[in-house]
């Protein structure tokens, strides 16, 4: 009775310690994803002031107003976007694993030819 109780006690022990684990995971789980995002904006943010500033040095430069170079720089953003997005839509309808499908249906033929006497 006494292994019993004290298997008990263990497993209730290794119980609210998994739990405590769990917590200070999620916590740091989500620090870390909290951290991520604030990442994301500011590198966004950084990349908007970039092309801004390239703007501004670009209008500067050449004599040209800089709404001009901003749209030349939104086209190119926006042709660069539907090159990735075309890319992903032609390579997203190919079939994954091609080479291993070929290779499992030679498999099963020849198992296929094998089996008949």
């Amino acid at each position: 009775m006494s292994l019993v109780g004290s298997l008990g006690r263990y497993v209730s022990a290794l119980g609210a310690l998994a739990g405590q684990e769990s917590r200070e995971a999620a916590a740091l789980g989500f620090r870390l994803l909290v951290m991520f995002m604030a990442a994301v904006f500011f590198a966004a943010l950084g990349y908007v002031f970039l092309i801004l500033s390239m703007a501004f040095v670009a209008a500067w430069v050449l004599g040209v107003s800089w709404l001009w170079i901003l749209g030349a720089f939104t086209l190119l953003h926006v042709l660069l976007a539907y090159t990735c997005a075309r890319h992903v839509r032609d390579h997203s309808r190919r079939p994954l694993f091609e080479a291993t499908r070929r290779e499992i249906a030679s498999d099963v033929a020849t198992l296929g030819k094998q089996s008949t006497p």
